[in-house]
């Protein structure tokens, strides 16, 4: 995983989550991103713990496989290819609540792409990420053009939108910036 390589999230998820003291803890299962800021930060991962009886200082009434905590980014210690280290030994992680958070695979992920006017474009395939030192930022909406017929709308509307936020080498890419906002149903660009 290079500075500034574009990474798919798919190709993300599900990677090890290790602790402090190198003990796999679990899976990443989403990202939180804050859509508001230039660049679109990721904020949090969200991990799937393996088995756990205690989530901080709490102890659970049960053992529990199927939990999965947001934590902030200050929480990642560092990240490869392969694995991301936590700063702290399980349990004892910072989490946050993921009230009004918008997850990637969740809420961005397979969402449907919409313009201003409401129209219906495309799927989001994929989400690709752009890493910074340790920090990952939104980089843009991967969608399949292959399945877009020659010179159609959709075609034309991402053509404009590479055009507009000079990224003329990405072919298949929504830029980032195009995003107005995310709702239940669909994801909203600039048309």
């Amino acid at each position: 995983m290079n500075e500034g390589e574009m990474l798919p999230i798919t190709g993300l998820l599900k990677m090890e989550v290790r602790d402090a003291e190198d003990r796999v803890v679990g899976h990443l299962e989403d990202l939180s991103i804050d859509l508001a800021s230039h660049p679109a930060a990721v904020t949090g991962p969200a991990v799937h713990l393996d088995w756990t009886d205690r989530i901080a200082s709490f102890v659970l009434p049960r053992p529990t496989e199927d939990i999965v905590l947001l934590m902030p980014w200050s929480e990642v210690e560092t990240i490869d290819e392969e694995q991301i280290w936590l700063r702290h030994s399980h349990p004892m992680f910072d989490v946050v609540s993921s009230a009004e958070k918008t997850l990637i695979r969740r809420d961005i992920l397979n969402k449907q792409i919409v313009d201003q006017e409401g129209n219906r474009l495309h799927r989001v395939d994929d989400v690709l990420l752009r890493r910074e030192g340790i920090l990952l930022f939104l980089e843009g909406l991967q969608v399949g053009t292959e399945w877009l017929p020659a010179g159609g709308r959709v075609g034309r509307l991402v053509n404009r939108l590479r055009s507009r936020y000079n990224r003329a080498g990405e072919t298949n890419i929504i830029p980032y910036e195009a995003i107005l906002h995310v709702d239940q149903d669909s994801l909203v660009i600039r048309s």
